[in-house]
């Protein structure tokens, strides 16, 4: 799948089979995260992968959106250090290539909200972060059981040209 199709085609899934993700295909999805765009070039990020069962049932519990995500083969955090001249930016931008990437290698994943708000302290303090470090994003990534199909907007009804 090229990364036009992956972008055009990439949807979120709640629901993973038990199939793990492999070595090989993880390391590609987290590849891709790490060259991704960052502001000033500090890549000043640390994907934290969680695979074993209690540490994901863990950070689930401290979602409050996430509940799903401890049956899902992999979680991934995108943790931002204070050297960051974009936090904001750059760890969107990570999330956005590795689930791209991760779709265009035959799995899905979903976003869980965490930039900034209770869940991101929470899931932080499950994953011990060092002090200056923040959770911006936080994904599930497997094999998935379910197909999903929600519509998106139609390109007219999202594009202004030369104002709003």
């Amino acid at each position: 799948m090229d990364a036009i199709q992956a972008m055009c085609t990439r949807r979120s899934v709640r629901k993973y089979t038990e199939d793990p993700v492999k070595e090989e295909d993880l390391r590609k999805i987290l590849d891709c995260g790490r060259l991704a765009p960052t502001g000033v070039n500090r890549q000043a990020w640390r994907f934290i992968v969680v695979t074993d069962a209690a540490v994901k049932a863990a950070v689930a519990e401290a979602t409050d959106y996430g509940k799903f995500i401890a049956s899902a083969p992999v979680v991934i955090a995108v943790a931002i250090g204070p050297d960051a001249a974009c936090p904001n930016e750059d760890s969107a931008a990570a999330a956005c290539n590795m689930l791209n990437a991760a779709h265009a290698l035959g799995y899905g994943g979903c976003w869980i909200g965490s930039n900034g708000n209770a869940t991101a302290e929470r899931v932080g303090k499950v994953l011990r972060l060092p002090a200056g470090w923040k959770i911006y994003a936080l994904f599930s990534v497997g094999v998935p059981a379910e197909e999903a199909h929600r519509e998106k907007k139609r390109l007219e009804e999202v594009v202004s040209y030369n104002g709003f």
